[in-house]
């Protein structure tokens, strides 16, 4: 490979991993401080998971919509709106005071953090096609170490008392400065010949790969899994830490670094055991870990099992978003957002269905349905194609 081609493909990796490590980053900063902003505004555990959901339920109909976009008028437009959009939506919340108010800008925030969902992944999986290389969990391991830094980072500003609405307008600033660079550098070669994009035959061709398909069954079990713990994991570890709130930085900064750790490891394990094999394996771990979660009442066991859980569940959606891509050549847009679409569906019903469960029992009866939801990864892990469609590299285009 010629000295300018691997110093591009480089320039590219670090491009999209920095994408998703400021996604990332914004995860850590929400989840830490989501409690804060529910005590603030005093809302019960089901107020809470409605306005979540909400934001969740937007986000949807961007992904449809965004697919489109991707695939016709380029990444960059995709990333600008989400990256720019998000920034002005935890600017406006700095200044929320009232549930209403609450839910609007939750409805803004889904709505534009699901363009920079949509628009990492699918970089991501047009990185894999130009070059040859499935990366896509190495990529969310970038996901991981911003959510850590996100989570350490904020615990440390609550401990230094700053509020969490500074915190807000901090995280707005680092949102913005992603699209300035986001704006002034070239993206990943993308599909664009009229042969790719007639390569899977129309639209609803796409809906029928199965490939597609089980993605999304992947990737809807995952989030539900994903969307309880970053609405209510704070929640959770402040039944230890009440008044200070640093176990509740620490717990969920752990689940991030174990999530980082574990997807650094599967990316070697998917190289020996197989694709099956780690899915198969992920699932069980992830069940093991959340019945610890569960049923303990030690502080540092609970935290234990999350970090299990944290890295079991860790390559799942990359994998099943790398499979949707390479599985609808052409349409590799559609088909990432077809898929997150679909998983963000579980965060529609997953902070409701927690949060009422929660209401009417408890929040640690509610968090059980994890243990289900990870099981299921493993049935579903049988179903794996042995033999995955391999990244290609001709018919791209560099969108400069």
């Amino acid at each position: 490979m010629p000295r300018s081609v691997r110093i591009e493909r480089r320039r590219h990796f670090l491009l999209v991993a920095g994408i998703f490590t400021v996604l990332g980053f914004h995860v850590g900063v929400w989840a830490v401080e989501l409690p804060r902003l529910a005590g603030a505004l005093n809302l019960q555990p089901g107020a809470l998971g409605a306005a979540v959901s909400a934001s969740a339920a937007a986000g949807i109909v961007t992904l449809f919509g965004g697919g489109h976009l991707a695939d016709q008028f380029g990444r960059r437009l995709v990333l600008l709106v989400g990256l720019g959009g998000t920034a002005a939506a935890f600017a406006l919340l700095t200044q929320v005071h009232s549930m209403t108010a609450l839910v609007l800008v939750f409805i803004l925030y889904g709505l534009m953090v699901s363009f920079i969902d949509l628009g990492a992944n699918t970089v991501g999986s047009d990185y894999e096609r130009a070059y040859g290389r499935q990366v896509m969990t190495g990529l969310h391991a970038g996901f991981s170490l911003g959510a850590l830094l996100g989570a350490l980072g904020s615990a440390l500003l609550l401990w230094a008392g700053v509020s969490f609405r500074t915190v807000y307008l901090l995280l707005a600033v680092v949102l913005a400065l992603g699209a300035l660079v986001v704006a002034g550098t070239s993206l990943p070669p993308w599909n664009t010949t009229a042969e790719e994009k007639t390569s899977t035959g129309p639209k609803r061709s796409v809906w029928r790969n199965f490939g597609v398909v089980l993605a999304i069954a992947f990737v809807t079990a995952a989030f539900f899994g994903d969307g309880a713990l970053e609405s209510f994991l704070g929640v959770f570890l402040t039944r230890w830490n009440a008044s200070e709130g640093v176990l509740t930085g620490i717990g969920i900064g752990g689940y991030h670094l174990a999530s980082l750790l574990g997807r650094l490891g599967s990316a070697h394990l998917q190289k020996r055991w197989g694709e099956r094999r780690l899915l198969f394996c992920a699932g069980i771990l992830a069940a093991a870990g959340m019945i610890t979660v569960v049923t303990t009442a030690d502080a540092a066991l609970a935290i234990g099992g999350l970090l299990v859980v944290g890295a079991a569940v860790a390559p799942v959606v990359p994998m099943a978003l790398s499979l949707a891509g390479r599985s609808a050549p052409g349409h590799s847009g559609k088909a990432v957002a077809m898929t997150t679409a679909f998983g963000y569906s579980a965060f529609i019903v997953s902070p409701v269905l927690i949060g009422g469960i929660a209401d009417a029992t408890s929040l640690r009866t509610a968090l059980s349905l994890l243990i289900a939801t990870s099981l299921i990864v493993t049935v579903l892990s049988t179903r794996w194609p042995t033999q995955s469609p391999a990244p290609r590299t001709d018919g791209l285009s560099v969108e400069a």
